[in-house]
């Protein structure tokens, strides 16, 4: 496992730098940083686009899960820990049941 893969008891969220910042939550088991399975990703317009390796050139569109201010264009991302001293962002996956 690398440390940017999202996986239960390693999540991670990415976080798009503008005045404001945006929360996305990642797919579950998916490493961004991975080429074999990921030929891009990037935040544009308030959504996380991912475009995947896989024949067909898939592309996943999420939308941000908590936002502050509003988001720009194209503003600089990157992959963080889902919970920190600045967010606490959870996945449904990762709930008790």
């Amino acid at each position: 496992m690398s440390t940017t893969q999202n996986v239960k008891g390693n999540r991670k969220i990415v976080v798009a730098l503008c005045e404001s910042k945006q929360y996305f939550k990642i797919p579950d088991g998916l490493d961004l940083e991975f080429e074999t399975v990921v030929s891009s990703w990037q935040v544009s317009w308030g959504k996380l686009y991912i475009d995947y390796v896989n024949g067909h050139k898939r592309r996943e569109i999420i939308e941000f899960v908590e936002e502050h201010n509003y988001g720009f264009k194209d503003p600089d991302s990157e992959i963080e820990d889902a919970k920190t001293d600045l967010h606490n962002i959870e996945y449904e996956e990762d709930k008790e049941e």
